[in-house]
């Protein structure tokens, strides 16, 4: 009965241990090869709210995916008085996860329109909802379901034309973890193999009847 009872305190210090070397494992294989998307149910994948790490795979750069999961500060969801706000949607292009935050194309337009005489007295901020991987079905998803809660005076569209259109057709697009949709008597209608999902993929018809 002895020899059972240190036989088992020593599985079940093993299996402590084991646990433990995992945790530091993952944390140590975490801060030098973070992961900075995940799972969304409307667009098949977004930037995870509050990941930070070093992006060393192409480039190298200090990341921070803000609490709504896009690149960039928090922000406040209420403009604040003498703020002009502007937000670029698109995909890596725009995201430019190679480059470090104020480098991105998105941050560089925010400063040049600062120092705009037409903008004098005013407070710019150019917010960067860019993701990899998207088109622009994605995008217009990104656009109502985020964007407009920030009340931003303007929205521009970054578009690559290498596979933005191209990412939109069930046909001509291999990646099928992505919304597509087809116009139908005025809406957009979910299609393509999301259609199938059911409870896990939620964004049917009714993501763009509001």
């Amino acid at each position: 009965m002895r020899k059972m009872a240190g036989t088992l305190a020593l599985v079940v210090l093993g299996f402590g241990l084991a646990l433990v070397i995992a945790a530091v494992g993952i944390r140590i294989a975490n801060h030098w090869f973070p992961y900075f998307y995940c799972y969304d149910e409307y667009r098949g994948w977004a930037l995870r709210p509050g990941a930070r790490g070093w992006y060393r795979r192409e480039g190298k750069a200090y990341v921070r995916i803000n609490r709504d999961g896009f690149r960039g500060p928090d922000y406040s969801k209420d403009k604040p008085p003498g703020v002009v706000r502007i937000a670029v949607v698109g995909d890596s292009y725009a995201e430019a996860i190679q480059v470090a935050e104020d480098k991105t194309f998105v941050a560089v337009a925010g400063r040049m329109l600062a120092d705009c005489p037409a903008l004098k007295g005013k407070r710019v901020e150019a917010m960067n909802f860019g993701v990899d991987g998207y088109g622009t079905a994605q995008e217009l998803l990104t656009l109502r379901r985020r964007v407009w809660a920030y009340s931003p005076d303007i929205v521009a569209l970054a578009i690559f034309v290498g596979n933005d259109i191209r990412n939109n057709s069930v046909a001509l697009e291999s990646n099928r973890c992505r919304p597509f949709y087809l116009s139908d008597k005025g809406q957009l209608r979910l299609a393509g193999p999301m259609e199938a999902w059911g409870p896990w993929f939620p964004a049917r018809s009714s993501a763009f009847k509001d």
